[in-house]
């Protein structure tokens, strides 16, 4: 039992936690180009008293990039003997929108039930893969993102002005609108530095409500997130330290 909660928790977590958004940009190609610049940023989850630490980068190879995560956890649930969970998602950009190519979920145990993997196949217009144990298939829509490449667009779109992204997610077993909220202006302690943010909501039609706050330019990184649920907090991320804030 433990060992399928903690699965499902990083899972929802890989989905969740992410690097994007927030106001007062400026609308240039340099802020553009400085968002998709390769970065690596570290993570603390606490997630109903599991605690976690969380990597995500981005490269470039060739023509495409690559972004990754990497949730181990950590204290006591580590005894669980529950390994790592790697999420990736290549993608590629066309007309300055990200297009996802391939995203893939799992713990690299071989074992399938939890994964996720999803193809995107912009010639037919239809994705293909694996979720929920069994086959999935989708019409695709263009500007559709996946769930670690939304935050990235997102952080693209506010850099050249954009202030209220609204994408549609596939999550391997469903296709699901994401509406960005602003909030309010906040100040929040990051590994010593003063870091001024904007709080944002995430609407996903959910019960379990999603809040990010992120930092301001020029790279808009994502410094804290909080998941709820009937009112109390189930999650709770925070940023330690990322390249993009050197």
């Amino acid at each position: 039992m433990i060992r399928l909660v903690l699965f499902g928790f990083v899972h929802r977590l890989a989905a969740v936690v992410t690097a994007t958004l927030l106001g007062f940009f400026c609308t240039s190609t340099v802020a553009s180009s400085t968002v998709m610049v390769p970065f690596q940023s570290h993570y603390s989850v606490d997630y109903s008293g599991f605690g976690a630490s969380r990597v995500v980068s981005l490269e470039r190879t060739g023509p495409d990039y690559v972004l990754r995560s990497t949730t181990k956890l950590k204290g006591f649930a580590r005894l669980s003997g529950f390994g790592p969970v790697y999420e990736v998602s290549r993608f590629e950009m066309h007309d300055g929108v990200i297009r996802p190519l391939l995203y893939t979920v799992g713990d690299g145990q071989n074992k399938h039930k939890r994964d996720i993997r999803i193809e995107f196949d912009w010639k037919t217009g239809l994705s293909r893969g694996f979720a929920k144990n069994k086959e999935q298939t989708f019409p695709l829509k263009s500007g559709m993102q996946d769930p670690l490449t939304f935050e990235l667009m997102a952080r693209l779109e506010f850099s050249r002005g954009q202030r209220a992204p609204h994408y549609l997610v596939h999550e391997g077993h469903r296709i699901r609108d994401y509406v960005f909220v602003e909030q309010e202006p906040e100040t929040l302690e990051i590994a010593g530095q003063s870091v001024a943010a904007t709080r944002f909501f995430i609407d996903r039609s959910s019960s379990r409500e999603l809040y990010y706050w992120f930092a301001s330019k020029p790279h808009f990184t994502a410094i804290q997130l909080r998941q709820e649920h009937n009112g109390k907090v189930k999650a709770t991320v925070i940023l330690n330290h990322s390249t993009m804030l050197e």
